[in-house]
C-alpha cells in the first residue's frame, strides 16, 4: 500500500517556462499598446495642460529665451526692464509744521526721470497711523506745501514716506519705495 509518486521535473520546468512566456507576452503587448496610443495622440495645448495638472501658468510668459540674443543685447533688455520699474523718490526728509493744522514744507517731487505718476503717504513709525496721503502727482510735478490729514500735537515724529508708482490708467499701485523722514510740529 505504498503510493508511488513520480516527479516530472521536465514537465514542471516546461509549465513554468510557458507561464513566464505568456506573462512576458502580455506585458509586451500592453507596453506596445500604451506606446502606440501615446505616439498617435497629439500633445496637449497649454489650456488642456492647465486643466489636467492644476498648474497656473503666467499669462505674460511667451515662448523663447535668451538663446538668440548676444550677451550685450541681453544686458540691454534687462537694463530697460530695471529702468522701467525704477522709483526715484525726492522730498524734504525733515518737514516742519507751525502747528498740527498748518501746512508744512514737504517738497514732494515726482522727478521727470520717473515713468509713472506717484502717490505719497506718511506713516508714523511708532503707531502705524497713516497721517498723510497725497493724490496722484504727475511725472515732473511737485507738492511744495501740504497739511497733514490728522492733527498732531507738538513734537517730533519719525515716519516712513511711502512713494507708490501708479498705473496711469487704472491708478493701481505697481511699485513702492520708502524713506524715513522726521516730522516736526512746533506748537
Amino acid at each position: 500500500m505504498y503510493e508511488v509518486y513520480q516527479d516530472h521535473p521536465k514537465q514542471a520546468r516546461l509549465n513554468i517556462r510557458v507561464v513566464l512566456a505568456v506573462a512576458f507576452l502580455v506585458c509586451a503587448i500592453g507596453a506596445g499598446i500604451f506606446l502606440i496610443t501615446r505616439l498617435v495622440s497629439k500633445p496637449l495645448t497649454k489650456e488642456d495642460a492647465r486643466g489636467q495638472t492644476g498648474i497656473v501658468y503666467d499669462s505674460s510668459a511667451v515662448e523663447g529665451g535668451w538663446d538668440n540674443l548676444s550677451p550685450e543685447e541681453i544686458a540691454e533688455k534687462l537694463n530697460e526692464k530695471v529702468a522701467e520699474g525704477m522709483i526715484n523718490i525726492s522730498m524734504n526728509t525733515a518737514p516742519y509744521f507751525e502747528d498740527g493744522k498748518a501746512e508744512g514744507n514737504v517738497m514732494i517731487v515726482n522727478e521727470s526721470i520717473n515713468n509713472y505718476p506717484q502717490q505719497v503717504e506718511f506713516i508714523r513709525n511708532d503707531t502705524g497711523e497713516h497721517i498723510y496721503q497725497s493724490k496722484a502727482i504727475p511725472v515732473g510735478s511737485k507738492i511744495e506745501r501740504a497739511a497733514l490729514d490728522m492733527e498732531l500735537p507738538a513734537g517730533t515724529y519719525e515716519c516712513t514716506a511711502m512713494f507708490h508708482n501708479l498705473d496711469p490708467v487704472s491708478g493701481e499701485i505697481i511699485g513702492t519705495a520708502g524713506a524715513i523722514i522726521t516730522i516736526t510740529i512746533q506748537h
